[in-house]
């Protein structure tokens, strides 16, 4: 590639992985994420409602509740106030509008307004929401309700000014007091009766972040055998190799987006646009770096630090959580998340050494010309 094209051909790269990073930061302050999620907390149900062909399931950290009912009587779920809230069953979900719980259900921490439509004494206004007899929500009575961890969990700084920006769980170390910490109810009626689903928030603490560390550094060395190579081809082909590998991993996080936390289409989306941005950002510089003569190391760092934002920093708290929504077995994430951290080191080094091999040699070349001179 000629001069006049190589300057043009680095501003639109730069220019590009500046667009990537705008819209994938935008997409992911705008969409309810799955790191969100993140927590040491298990909700988990000890008492089920054993009716034919109804299913409840709670989801990480009990934040969501999920019902089926393909049975051929309505389920109406209690509001807080012993009011009705949902109607689930063979013609669809109807929810109350004179339910608090409609409004309150809507926001993590139940932190909404009330309109003056909300009377638990009041007959049931229902409302057709879905047609499916399914319906996922949050449900403030089976989860933690504060941003912060029980009083007997150790959480650093770092991870509580997380935990109050909502970018993250409740997370943390309880020591010797992991377990059950408190209990909680679901009442439901279902042909006449009422039958209560019963549960217990318990606390889990993670399991350690080194042997994941470990195993990713191991695997991303190859990055740094191109160190001893003189030419710049071959000391950057073994950091994009590693780099294309890492995040081709990162693929998982596109399955989870989809599968692995009932969602919203919106935040679906959100989720898969956001993804996509960074694993187009890996993939693709890894291979400009690869392939294309002219930019090799500005290819090569944009790549890195794609891998590095969003397999890494992003999905960071799912290294140091005992639960998170996936899919996938929950060491593997763990690995992806170390690998994305890790695989900068190394590249980090080889993209200084290529940044540093264009000044020596024309420092050696400029030596020659002085010692041929007469």
């Amino acid at each position: 590639m000629t001069d006049a094209l190589r300057w043009p051909v680095r501003l639109a790269v730069v220019s590009a992985a500046g667009l990537a990073v705008l819209l994938g930061s935008t997409a992911a302050a705008d969409a309810h994420t799955r790191t969100e999620e993140t927590t040491n907390i298990v909700s988990e149900v000890v008492e089920g409602p054993e009716l034919p062909d109804v299913e409840l399931t709670v989801h990480t950290g009990g934040l969501a509740v999920e019902l089926v009912n393909d049975g051929g009587q309505p389920v109406i779920v209690e509001g807080y106030d012993g009011e009705p809230y949902l109607r689930i069953g063979p013609d669809g979900v109807q929810r109350n509008r004179h339910s608090a719980a409609t409004y309150l259900n809507s926001e993590r921490f139940g932190d909404v307004a009330l309109p003056p439509a909300v009377d638990p004494d009041a007959p049931p206004d229902w409302v057709h929401v879905d047609d499916e007899p399914r319906w996922v929500w949050h449900d403030h009575r089976t989860h933690w309700m504060a941003p912060q961890p029980p009083r007997f969990v150790d959480a650093g700084g770092l991870a509580r000014a997380l935990m109050d920006m909502r970018l993250v769980g409740v997370i943390g170390s309880a020591g010797d007091d992991v377990g059950p910490f408190t209990d909680w109810t679901l009442p439901l009626h279902h042909d006449g009766r009422l039958v209560e689903v019963r549960g217990r928030l318990a606390w889990e603490d993670p399991p350690s972040a080194m042997p994941w560390l470990a195993i990713a550094a191991v695997l991303v060395l190859p990055a740094a055998f191109g160190l001893r190579r003189l030419d710049r081809q071959g000391l950057i082909r073994p950091a994009a190799w590693t780099v294309g590998a890492v995040a081709m991993i990162n693929t998982i996080h596109l399955v989870d987006d989809l599968a692995a936390w009932p969602s919203e289409p919106l935040d679906e989306l959100t989720g898969l646009l956001h993804t996509s941005i960074f694993l187009i950002g890996g993939i693709g510089g890894a291979i400009w770096a690869l392939r294309v003569s002219s930019g090799r190391v500005l290819a090569l760092g944009i790549a890195s630090a794609s891998v590095l934002y969003h397999q890494g920093i992003v999905h960071l708290p799912m290294l140091f959580a005992s639960g998170f929504p996936t899919v996938w077995p929950d060491g593997l994430v763990r690995l992806t998340v170390a690998l994305g951290l890790l695989q900068a080191v190394p590249v980090a080094l080889v993209v200084r050494r290529a940044l540093q091999r264009p000044e020596r040699d024309r420092s050696a070349a400029d030596d020659s010309v002085v010692a041929a001179a007469p």
